[in-house]
């Protein structure tokens, strides 16, 4: 089954070359779909796509599908449903702020029977939109509110991989000083940037954490002047999460001949003698959960949490440089991500809990 793809016929174009600019849309590679880390954590599906008429899902996005990223991944989750489920899926790319309302409502005219919502951007629309189509599940990702009957938001326990980062860059480093570079203040990500201090400190309580923000998710180089400071600083560790900013980070980190965790992504590929190992935020297990959820009559219009215990919070490969750790390093490793899947460490006050947790 192919993907429809509505285009608003609003966007200029030297519209469309700036956010491409600013997404990375300039790559003209074929995306590929991810996998979740293994069978064992993926969602099982108990039913598929009712019989008659697919299930019919549309994705909006800010920016384009072969992004290398945030929508990249989104998109890559759409396509593991349709062969999953089914589904009929469409998307819309690209979308400016002034047409977020209209793109929804266009689809849920055309019948869709769930719009997911790539993007915290979205959520005031959907909350204006969704009253007039009762039943039209839309489903935010990093959405701030949920409402009922039909408005889902969906975020990650940004704190878990927050936490296991800072731990992983305390375990790797040897002047006992480690960095992590923030792009924005937003209650997720400085979650995720607290719980790195957090992380590290558990492994070593006489770390010196190193935590700044840029205020851009976009500006390399405002991202390499940080990683530099840092390093100057004495760090031989760091870690980013701020979308492409963190590439000046990494780059850095690799100029200096120091190490680095990756983040969302798994980032080895950027600089294999660098990173050591990613903390990977799975979009594309988010969106074939929600779908999964659309498709089994099971969604619900609450704030949803997905972590290390649903499997989309997970580790990389190491690439060989777990053979940099201790085997009572990675044994403290092992220890640290099972506590958090089965709730110990959050219960005993180790892990800090999510913005969004209750």
């Amino acid at each position: 089954m192919k993907f429809k793809k509505l285009v608003t016929g609003l966007l200029t174009s030297a519209m469309l070359i700036t956010m491409l600019a600013a997404c990375g849309g300039g790559s003209s590679s074929t995306p590929t779909p991810s996998k979740a880390p293994d069978a064992s954590q993926a969602p099982t599906a108990e039913s598929q796509a009712p019989s008659g008429e697919a299930y019919k899902v549309a994705m909006l996005l800010t920016g384009y599908i072969n992004d290398a990223g945030w929508c990249q991944s989104a998109y890559e989750g759409l396509k593991l449903a349709e062969e999953e489920f089914g589904i009929e899926p469409a998307y819309t790319e690209a979308i400016p702020q002034p047409d977020f309302e209209a793109v929804m409502r266009d689809y849920a005219d055309q019948g869709y029977d769930m719009v997911i919502c790539v993007g915290n951007e979205f959520s005031d629309a959907a909350l204006a939109v969704a009253p007039s189509f009762p039943d039209v599940k839309f489903a935010v990702m990093n959405g701030n509110s949920a409402a009922e009957p039909n408005v889902g938001a969906y975020r990650f326990n940004t704190p878990e991989s927050g936490f296991v980062a800072g731990a992983l860059a305390a375990m790797y480093s040897e002047s006992g000083t480690v960095g992590v570079v923030a792009g924005s203040t937003s209650p997720h990500i400085k979650d995720a940037a607290e719980a790195f201090g957090v992380g590290a400190k558990y492994i070593n309580p006489d770390i010196n954490v190193l935590i700044g923000y840029t205020e851009t998710m976009t500006d390399i180089a405002k991202g390499k002047e940080m990683g530099m400071a840092f390093i100057e600083q004495g760090a031989d560790v760091l870690c980013a999460n701020a979308n492409s900013a963190s590439l000046g980070v990494i780059d850095a980190a690799k100029e200096k001949g120091i190490k680095h965790i990756g983040y969302i992504s798994d980032q080895y590929d950027v600089a294999p003698e660098t990173v050591m190992v990613s903390l990977i935020q799975s979009n594309p297990f988010m969106i074939r959960s929600i779908v999964e959820a659309g498709v089994n009559g099971t969604f619900e219009p609450k704030l949803n949490l997905f972590g290390m215990k649903e499997g989309a919070l997970y580790l990389s490969d190491f690439h060989g440089n777990d053979s940099k750790l201790t085997a009572d390093q990675l044994a403290k490793l092992d220890e640290i991500i099972n506590g958090i899947k089965d709730g110990s460490l959050k219960s005993a006050g180790v892990v800090p809990k999510s913005s969004f947790e209750k």
